[in-house]
């Protein structure tokens, strides 16, 4: 037990970097809760229904709308202030704004979408494509000319680890992971989480 206690990877995410270190930590440990969730979205969707599948991301967005309102009016939820602590980027537009998009942008998929392998499809590029791009992206060097806050690196981790889409949809889920990283690289107000699954559902609803 203790061996993973005092793991090296462990102790390092735990460490107050700051830098580029820092943020890539940081962001390693966001992304790592995004993707994990994906999965877990994905399961409840293959091994429950699509219907459910709406449910509970209904009932994660009204209730996280209740707690963005509760906390904007300087109400102290413990576990959500914690939440937000250890995984919320600085300077966002309100409390939880990350994971209300997400939310939001799976929601979008699961009700526009009927076929669950679209929608599996959908999720994984948001999941592991989005969470690539970020992670690779801090420690990309080579910037995009049309933004400058994204990186060769970062569009490129996008497309490949969206590929396993592909394994839902077949080779359309390579036209989705290339047009979703394309997506995802421009300099656009809309969140990433709200705008990678609005592309594919867009993509999906042309074909």
């Amino acid at each position: 037990m203790s061996f993973f206690i005092n793991h090296p990877l462990l102790l390092l995410l735990d460490k107050p970097l700051t830098g580029k270190a820092g943020n890539f930590f940081f962001e390693l440990r966001r992304k790592l809760i995004h993707l994990f969730f994906g999965l877990f979205l994905i399961l409840l969707l293959f091994f429950s229904s699509r219907i459910h599948l709406i449910f509970f991301l209904s009932t994660v967005l009204i209730f996280g709308i209740i707690m963005i309102l509760l906390m904007q009016s300087g109400r102290k939820i413990p576990i959500a202030d914690w939440l937000l602590e250890t995984f919320e980027r600085e300077n966002v537009r309100f409390p939880g704004y990350g994971a209300f998009w997400y939310v939001a942008g799976s929601l979008l998929l699961a009700l526009f979408l009927d076929n669950i392998y679209e929608i599996a499809a959908g999720v994984v590029i948001l999941a592991a494509g989005d969470s690539a791009a970020t992670i690779f992206g801090i420690i990309g060097c080579r910037r995009l000319p049309y933004n400058r806050r994204k990186t060769w690196e970062g569009s490129i981790a996008f497309f490949v680890f969206s590929l396993p889409a592909c394994l839902f949809v077949g080779w359309i889920g390579a036209a989705l992971a290339a047009i979703a990283a394309f997506a995802e690289s421009l300099p656009t107000p809309v969140d990433d989480n709200l705008l990678v699954p609005a592309s594919v559902l867009i993509l999906f609803l042309l074909i």
